[in-house]
């Protein structure tokens, strides 16, 4: 079954049962975290302890309401906002669809547990240095979190298969021709918008926090939020080159090692998220759901979701036949 020939009503099950799980697991781990606030929170100090060392000690802290708008603002706030992006690029279609859902359903519950297990060890502290963090309370909602997601990604139906890969049609090359092609990959407004508010809250964190270093961690991310939203892929006589808006990263697929292009349906469930994606044997420059650019060079390939990628493959497909390998 393709997705061009899916049962309409097939397809509306298999959605509703991955968004009513994830969506379910979610809104009962953020009332479990409002719960917690709001039996705790007149036990708590007037400054929460927030960051521990590894012996469990604390070595730093945030005025209680921050504290407690940080955790709710993460704790619920990311969780839903992942759910929301990844339902609009639909992560229930394709072979990993259940293990995606398993996931933003384990992460939801991690964070709140995380959360709830910080609140936890601030509770009957009269001041910050009063508290220690229990190693196996965090290792606990980690494991709580794996349970979850293990049992989601078993209870929903598997995904709606992808379309085969597209016939395509070689670019005819004469022995002597040379031709390029430029394909670009972009996130749309909604996965764009859902990595700002991820800077915007590490910003908030950092003023909340007053710790200066955290600025450097704001920037950093901020740089890798600019370097994942926009991807350049080239075909031409000397193979696949691929960079990112700023330059970097970057990458380069030899005609000599490439042995086949398509045009294939792609989700950003197939490669865990948006942006660089990496899985064994595949690398993905994913930017939304739909048709991609797909370059097989030996045991690996290569996956773009650029506009036009007929277009790519095709003229890929036309080098490979005229045998202009260098």
């Amino acid at each position: 079954m393709t997705q061009a020939m899916a049962d309409p009503a097939a397809v509306r099950r298999v959605r509703r049962a991955h968004l009513t799980a994830t969506v379910l697991v979610a809104a009962v781990s953020a009332a479990a975290l409002l719960l917690v606030f709001l039996l705790y929170a007149g036990d708590l100090p007037d400054r929460i302890a927030t960051h521990f060392d590894l012996s469990g000690q604390p070595n730093d802290d945030m005025a209680r309401g921050g504290a407690l708008a940080l955790f709710g603002l993460v704790g619920i706030g990311v969780p839903a906002v992942l759910i929301a992006v990844f339902g609009a690029a639909q992560w229930w279609r394709g072979e990993w669809a259940r293990a995606f859902a398993g996931f933003l359903a384990g992460f939801s519950v991690w964070l709140s547990a995380l959360f709830c297990g910080l609140v936890v060890a601030n509770r009957g502290a009269a001041v910050p240095e009063e508290v220690t963090l229990d190693p196996w309370l965090m290792l606990g909602g980690l494991v709580l979190g794996l349970v979850v997601g293990i049992i989601v990604a078993l209870v929903v139906p598997r995904g709606i298969p992808h379309d085969a890969p597209e016939a395509v049609t070689p670019v005819a090359l004469a022995p002597t021709e040379r031709a390029s092609w430029f394909g670009r990959a972009q996130l749309g407004r909604l996965p764009v918008l859902a990595l700002a508010a991820s800077v915007l809250v590490l910003v908030i964190a950092t003023v909340a926090s007053g710790i200066w270093w955290l600025w450097l961690i704001a920037a950093l991310v901020a740089l890798l939020v600019v370097a994942v939203t926009s991807f350049v892929v080239t075909v031409d006589a000397s193979g696949v080159t691929w960079r990112s808006a700023i330059g970097l990263p970057r990458g380069h697929i030899p005609l000599s090692e490439v042995t086949d292009a398509a045009v294939v349906e792609m989700s950003p469930s197939d490669f865990g998220g948006f942006g660089l994606r990496m899985t064994p044997g595949g690398l993905g420059l994913i930017t939304r759901r739909g048709t991609a650019l797909q370059v097989t060079h030996g045991k690996r390939r290569f996956v773009a979701t650029v506009d036009d990628a007929a277009t790519g493959a095709g003229l890929l497909l036309g080098y490979l036949e005229a045998g202009h390998r260098r």
